[in-house]
């Protein structure tokens, strides 16, 4: 399970090579990909960008020189390094892209492989890494029902969550991932370059075009996403009453500023936007006027934001474009 490295580095290149293909170059003749080390997986997730880790340090360097002694551009392809992205930037430099998408059909995507009632990896560790976000072990503690201690070998913590949390319900695991998410996008998002809607990459070719130009200006390489394609919706319906669920975490986390206020990220007020759909907001005035969506962010009473036009504006700003 842990043998994988989750920080792949290649050339942009066609898709006819076999998947990591391009870590050949940094393979271990005793096993392995040189420097990596299992715990990079999941360990130190949520690393602050001025904090030390000289070991996943030199691993990421390897990567980088081994394409750079191909003549190649590095292109680390982060697949569980949101939280670690001002880090990254602070000690690597380079053009930082932020893929984003739906959060229910993401979560969808992993629980539909739950082989019951055993939880998936996916859910485990996302698990793992709420019980250890910085400041929230009361939001842990109340959505897992359990306080765990963060000490121990990676595949110790795994083991841990699996005992306590291998039958909980739909509900658990969806609130654990939405509230690691969020955490994550907010701290990721202030290091972005430039933010792609993956949603939106995949139906829309002139968005597409779009976000190939901003990449070339800012790195040089173009990739060719004419062909991009997102996976199908899963057609059944959450087995949880999720918009109720993501509101809960978001009153938990207090995190209605972050999602609605003016300095927020507007993709991600999209990407909610219809866990909040339901309920009609107080009436108010002038430019503090509420959208009809937001009034369930706590429970029916008024939130301000900014106004219409100038939230389209910022999400231009944000969203596909470069900052």
């Amino acid at each position: 399970m842990w043998k994988l490295p989750k920080i792949a580095v290649c050339a942009i290149r066609a898709g006819t090579e076999p998947y990591l293909k391009e870590f050949e170059v940094v393979l271990d003749p005793a096993g392995g990909v040189r420097r990596f080390e299992p715990g990079f997986a999941l360990d130190r997730f949520w690393i602050e960008p001025e904090a030390s880790d000289l070991a996943q340090q030199a691993y990421v360097e390897e990567l980088v020189a081994a394409a750079r002694a191909r003549g190649e551009t590095p292109v680390l392809a982060c697949c569980r390094t949101l939280g670690r992205a001002g880090w990254l930037k602070r000690r690597f430099g380079g053009f930082h892209v932020v893929l984003i998408r739906d959060p229910v059909q993401q979560w969808l995507s992993f629980y539909s492989l739950r082989k019951r009632p055993r939880p998936t990896y996916f859910e485990l560790c996302h698990y793992v890494l709420l019980s250890e976000m910085a400041g929230c072990g009361d939001v842990a503690r109340t959505l897992l029902g359990h306080e765990f201690d963060g000490r121990g070998t990676l595949d110790d913590r795994v083991a841990a969550v699996r005992r306590h949390l291998k039958r909980a319900p739909a509900s658990v695991s969806f609130q654990a991932f939405l509230a690691v998410w969020l955490r994550s996008y907010l701290k990721a998002l202030p290091d972005a370059d430039l933010v792609v809607d993956v949603d939106r990459l995949a139906r829309d070719q002139a968005y597409a075009r779009e976000v190939e130009t901003a990449i070339e200006a800012g790195c040089g390489l173009k990739p060719d996403f004419s062909d991009c394609r997102a996976p199908a919706p899963h057609g059944i319906a959450p087995p949880i009453a999720w918009r109720k669920a993501a509101r809960q975490v978001v009153d938990l986390m207090d995190l209605h500023g972050a999602i609605v206020g003016p300095q927020a990220p507007p993709i991600l007020f999209r990407k909610l936007a219809p866990a909040f759909a339901a309920v009609t907001p107080a009436p108010v005035g002038g430019l503090t006027r509420l959208g009809e969506a937001l009034g369930g962010l706590v429970g029916g009473a008024a939130v301000a934001r900014a106004p219409a036009k100038a939230y389209a504006a910022a999400a231009t700003r944000t969203d596909g474009s470069r900052r």
